[in-house]
Protein backbone atom coordinates (compact mmCIF):
# COMPACT_ATOMS: atom_id res chain seq x y z
CA UNK A 1 0.00 0.00 0.00
CA UNK A 2 1.27 3.21 -1.50
CA UNK A 3 2.10 6.28 1.28
CA UNK A 4 -0.31 8.34 -0.11
CA UNK A 5 -3.49 6.00 0.15
CA UNK A 6 -2.38 5.22 3.33
CA UNK A 7 -2.06 8.88 4.69
CA UNK A 8 -5.96 8.77 2.76
CA UNK A 9 -7.52 6.14 4.65
CA UNK A 10 -6.03 7.70 7.74
CA UNK A 11 -7.41 10.42 7.25
CA UNK A 12 -11.11 8.98 6.60
CA UNK A 13 -10.47 6.55 9.93
CA UNK A 14 -10.39 10.30 12.09
CA UNK A 15 -13.10 11.58 10.54
CA UNK A 16 -15.36 8.03 11.23
CA UNK A 17 -13.84 8.60 15.22
CA UNK A 18 -14.73 11.86 15.33
CA UNK A 19 -18.47 11.46 13.93
CA UNK A 20 -19.21 8.21 15.75
CA UNK A 21 -17.31 10.09 19.23
CA UNK A 22 -19.92 13.22 18.73
CA UNK A 23 -23.13 10.97 18.22
CA UNK A 24 -22.02 9.01 21.50
CA UNK A 25 -21.04 12.24 23.88
CA UNK A 26 -24.69 13.23 22.64
CA UNK A 27 -26.55 9.89 23.64
CA UNK A 28 -24.45 9.53 26.98
CA UNK A 29 -25.63 12.95 28.41
CA UNK A 30 -26.72 12.97 31.75
CA UNK A 31 -26.38 9.84 33.75
CA UNK A 32 -27.05 7.98 30.73
CA UNK A 33 -24.05 4.78 30.57
CA UNK A 34 -23.60 2.13 27.53
CA UNK A 35 -25.95 -0.35 28.64
CA UNK A 36 -29.31 3.09 27.92
CA UNK A 37 -28.16 2.97 24.43
CA UNK A 38 -30.46 1.57 22.01
CA UNK A 39 -29.74 -0.61 19.09
CA UNK A 40 -31.03 2.07 16.56
CA UNK A 41 -28.43 4.10 18.41
CA UNK A 42 -25.63 2.11 17.67
CA UNK A 43 -26.84 2.24 14.02
CA UNK A 44 -26.81 5.63 14.02
CA UNK A 45 -23.45 6.03 15.41
CA UNK A 46 -22.05 3.24 12.78
CA UNK A 47 -24.04 4.57 10.42
CA UNK A 48 -22.37 8.55 10.59
CA UNK A 49 -18.71 6.87 11.04
CA UNK A 50 -19.40 5.05 8.08
CA UNK A 51 -20.93 8.08 5.94
CA UNK A 52 -17.75 10.52 7.33
CA UNK A 53 -15.13 8.01 6.09
CA UNK A 54 -16.14 7.63 3.15
CA UNK A 55 -16.74 10.92 2.77
CA UNK A 56 -13.38 11.91 3.64
CA UNK A 57 -12.05 9.17 2.01
CA UNK A 58 -13.92 9.92 -1.35
CA UNK A 59 -13.00 13.76 -1.12
CA UNK A 60 -9.64 12.88 -0.47
CA UNK A 61 -9.36 10.39 -3.38
CA UNK A 62 -10.60 12.72 -5.69
CA UNK A 63 -8.32 14.30 -8.60
CA UNK A 64 -10.81 17.03 -9.82
CA UNK A 65 -12.21 17.56 -13.19
CA UNK A 66 -9.76 16.58 -15.81
CA UNK A 67 -10.28 19.67 -18.30
CA UNK A 68 -10.97 23.25 -16.28
CA UNK A 69 -12.55 25.69 -18.61
CA UNK A 70 -9.83 27.49 -20.25
CA UNK A 71 -7.19 24.85 -20.00
CA UNK A 72 -6.79 22.73 -23.14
Amino acid sequence: MSQLLAGKILKGLYSAAVAVLGALSTVLTGSHTFSDVTAGQWCTMALAGLVAFGGTFGLSAWAGPKNLPGEG
